[in-house]
């Protein structure tokens, strides 16, 4: 398992459970739930990448869209 949070203590991250698995999980804590709840899942069309840095790569590169996604769901629940 090779996990991506944007820094120490974070309450989300982007997982990768190994094996032959193609995709990418991008999970949540909240206060009350210490557990990581699955929000979104990525399957990369091309396979996990062979390369470390390329699998950091796809990992930042999902959690920047989700998180821009969460971003605009908060905003419209505010508008």
């Amino acid at each position: 398992m090779f996990i991506y949070t944007p820094f120490i203590s974070s309450k989300d991250r982007v997982v990768w459970y190994g094996g032959f698995s193609t995709q990418l999980h991008y999970e949540v804590q909240d206060d009350v739930n210490p557990n990581w709840i699955e929000r979104d899942v990525r399957t990369l069309g091309e396979g996990i990448p062979t390369g470390v840095k390329e699998l950091l790569d796809a990992m930042k590169d999902y959690y920047q869209d989700c998180t821009s996604l969460e971003m605009e769901r908060l905003q419209e629940m505010a508008d």
